[in-house]
């Protein structure tokens, strides 16, 4: 097995190389991308209404002026909340990756000093 990875070792399964972080399935993710949707859209539609209206504008093109602004809100932030959240995973999915190589390395030294005092028993009872 270790002849078809190299670098493997023997009995640990080979790692998945095609690993594709996906936003869509990490909840914290999902749910911060939905909050901003909504806030970016409510308070474009919002602000731009207040200003529309405090500034003499008819209703009609105030509310048509609004609801264009909220559409356009809704979008940036939706654009602007996935790019922080792919490099939030990206950099999640690093942290993890490290703490489980400094893990997997305390427990390989672990298991080698635990080995070389069973052969210092079985060295002291033959």
């Amino acid at each position: 097995m270790s002849a078809a990875v190299p670098g493997i070792e023997e009995g640990l399964p080979p790692e998945d190389l095609d690993v594709a972080i996906r936003l869509s399935s990490h909840p914290r993710a999902t749910r911060q991308i939905e909050l901003a949707r909504g806030w970016g859209g409510i308070g474009a539609f919002v602000l731009v209404g207040l200003l529309a209206l405090s500034s003499g504008v008819p209703a009609a093109s105030a509310g048509l002026r609004a609801l264009i602004a909220g559409v356009v809100g809704y979008m940036v932030c939706w654009f602007l909340a996935v790019m922080v959240w792919r490099h939030l995973a990206v950099a999640e999915e690093a942290a993890a990756r490290s703490f489980a190589e400094q893990r997997r390395a305390a427990l390989l030294e672990e298991i080698k000093r635990r080995s070389a005092g069973l052969a210092e028993q079985e060295e002291g009872l033959s």
